[in-house]
This record gives structure tokens, sequence and C-alpha cells, in this order.
């Protein structure tokens, strides 16, 4: 067996009503909180009140900034880490999805730098390697979607609006001490942000068991988290309130955000072709990936037959007359028949993109998604990316 390791830092309290931990639990980390929520829906929900109750009842003073945007920019987060030193918080709350609980790592990341801007710890930035940086401010998440996995991952990602790339970063420091799940905030989630969010934690999940760096401990996260969506989706997108299904569903989240983050797996090429999407569109992330995966699938299958054939069988396309090759190269049909039984079989122009994009959207695979890139089975250039992004369009 591989030699391996992975740490799970994060203490996640999981199941239903236990964001009422926050009280227990928020002044462990401070006295006064900067509290970042999704824009308009958190409020409008009742979240972010109950949130702020629940943060001043544990006798942490909060200010508020409920206007994260759906894909956060650097612009944003340089305003809100100044607000945080401003207001002299010593702890940053993310309420919300993916874009909630990077903001609160970003801005908990920069305040501790004492503010400027992001951009300088982006891709391309002066100190993109985050080298002699401070530790960020201690960061408590609160997520009310499955989809991103961010509860249990290091890393944020940030629209960089200079030049329109969307890369991600993170360090030891950016993960949650304290990470909520608690599906009962799920239940309202519409059937489209469901539908987006859940094939987002399918490909994590996906990605991470076709990750050259995988281990027997994130094939373990990996295999169980597919198994839950795939039994569960359907029924979280179709039966909202079912507090059953979206209890599995953030259940596989917070696996598959394992998986990749603290698990020392990661995501692949489908995931740094997929972010430059949305860096060029600000398209839902899920669907970024859903639209380049089958090109990929079908260009990479047969670095690894074992795992692609695996693929296939966790799809539940596991036909044993196959044999091993078979099976592997049937992985790519396999999840176009899943894609398209959640209605996500997509093309890039669905999502906007232009013929004249692909080449900033290959330029910006290497620069800001090299690292899922080279955690791909099959080594890609520069000519293979822009072959597969004129093969999704």
């Amino acid at each position: 067996m591989k030699i391996f390791e992975f740490a799970v830092p994060t203490k996640v309290y999981f199941g239903a009503g236990e964001v009422s931990k926050v009280e227990e639990h928020a002044s462990s980390l401070g006295k006064k909180a900067l509290l970042l929520a999704a824009k308009d829906t958190m409020r409008q929900l009742g979240f972010l009140d109950k949130v702020k109750g629940l943060l001043e009842k544990s006798g942490v003073e909060v200010v508020v900034s409920d206007d994260v945007s759906p894909n956060p920019r650097d612009v944003d987060i340089d305003r809100q880490a100044q607000l945080f030193l401003d207001e002299k918080c010593d702890f940053t709350v993310g309420l919300g999805g993916g874009s909630a609980m990077d903001t609160a790592k970003a801005v908990a990341f920069l305040a501790a730098q004492g503010g400027g801007t992001i951009r300088k710890y982006l891709a391309g930035g002066d100190n993109a390697g985050l080298e002699n940086v401070k530790d960020a401010f201690p960061i408590m998440v609160i997520t009310t979607t499955a989809g991103t996995g961010s509860e249990g991952t290091p890393w944020w990602v940030i629209t960089n609006t200079e030049n329109h790339e969307k890369p991600g970063t993170g360090n030891d420091s950016t993960v949650a001490k304290i990470a909520i799940v608690d599906p009962e905030l799920m239940l309202t989630i519409p059937p489209s942000v469901t539908r987006g969010t859940g094939i987002d934690v399918l490909f994590h999940a996906m990605e991470a068991y076709i990750a050259n760096i995988a281990t027997p401990f994130t094939d373990l996260l990996a295999k169980e988290a597919i198994k839950l969506v795939l039994e569960n989706l359907d029924t979280a997108i179709n039966e909202g309130s079912n507090l059953e299904a979206r209890s599995q569903m953030a259940w596989a989240n917070t696996l598959a955000g394992i998986a990749i983050g603290e698990g020392t797996s990661g995501t692949v090429g489908i995931h740094a072709m997929g972010h430059s999407i949305g860096g060029q569109t600000d398209a839902p992330h899920g669907m970024t990936m859903a639209s380049v995966a089958l090109p990929y699938m079908r260009k990479t299958w047969s670095a690894d037959t074992a795992r692609y054939a695996e693929v296939t069988r966790m799809l539940g396309f596991g036909d044993e007359s196959k044999s091993e090759a078979e099976l592997a190269e049937y992985s790519a049909v396999a999840l176009e028949k899943t894609l398209e039984k959640y209605g996500v079989n997509i093309k890039m122009r669905d999502l906007g993109v232009k013929e004249e994009m692909i080449e900033p959207m290959t330029d910006s695979v290497f620069k800001t998604m090299a690292g899922p890139l080279s955690c791909s089975l099959m080594e890609l250039n520069r000519e293979d990316i822009v072959a597969l992004y004129k093969e999704a369009l």
C-alpha cells in the first residue's frame, strides 16, 4: 500500500438543528465577529438574523456584511477585509454556500496581512505562493448548500476582476476552525441550485478518485459520496423539503470536500478547465464542470483503466461482461448518462462561451489552475486543453 497522510482539523457539527451550536462555541474564536452572508437570500430566509442572534447569545459582538456575491470578487474581499480591520474584529463567520465560506476564508487571511488587495496572493500576484504570510484569523463556516465542500477544505476561490481569472488558493491557516453542516438550512434551496451544487459534489468525489494523488483514505470518501449523490440528489431536487435526502446530500458534500481538501487528494483537469470558464462567464460552478467533463473522460480513460473502470461501476454501469479496458473507456458514456439524468448534459456554448474565449481560458488553466491540472492521471499540454475546449464547445 502507498504511503499517505491526512488531517481533518476542522471541528464539524453535522445534523438537523446543529446551527444551535453557534451559541455554544462561537466565543471560543473571539469576541467580535464579521458575519459574511450571501447577498439577499440569507436575510430573506431569516438565517442571517438567526445566526446573528446565536452569536450574540454566545457573548460575541457582530458586524454584518451581507453582500457576498455568487462568485466573490477581489474588490469585495479587499473592502470586507478593511471593514474587519476598521471594526477590530477577531474572527469571521461565513454563512451561505461556497461563496460565503470562501469569502470568510479570504477575508480572514487578508485581514491578517494588514489588508491591501487579495490580488497580491492570487495566481500571478506578487506573493501567489503565500510565502512568509501571517496565519489567517479564526474562521467559522455555516453551509446552506450541499455543493462546494468548502467547509472541509483550506481552499478559497476568488475572481480577479482585472483579468477575469478565477484562481483558487489557500494554506493550512485558512481551514475553518468550526463548521456547521445543518441540513435544515438547505430545505428551501430551489431545484436549480440543488441540481447545480449536487453536480459539484459528484465532480469533487469523482475527480478525487481519478486524481494521481488519491489515497485509500480519499478513495473511501469519494466512493461513499458518489453513492450518496446517486441515491439522493434526484429526491433533493424534486422534494426539496425531504430532510433525509437533504441530510444525505449534505453528508456527501462534506465527505467530498474532505477528500479534495484535507485528504491531500484534489480535483483534476475537469475543475481546472471549469474554473477558467467561470472566470470568463460567471457561470454556475457545477455547470462549468458538466460542460467539459465528457471530452476530458474520453481523452484520459486509458491513463488508468482500473480507476476509470471503477468510475463506470460507481455510476451504475458496471457490465461485468466487459473487460476492464472496455469498462474504463465506457466511463465517459456512464458519466454522460448520469448528467442526462439530472438535466445537465450541456455544452460550453450553453454557458455563454464563444470560440474566441478558448485561448484566454487556456492561458488561465495553466496560470491559475496548474495544481489541479497536475493531479490528472494523464499529463495534458496546452494543445490538449485547446482541443478539449473545442470539443466541449
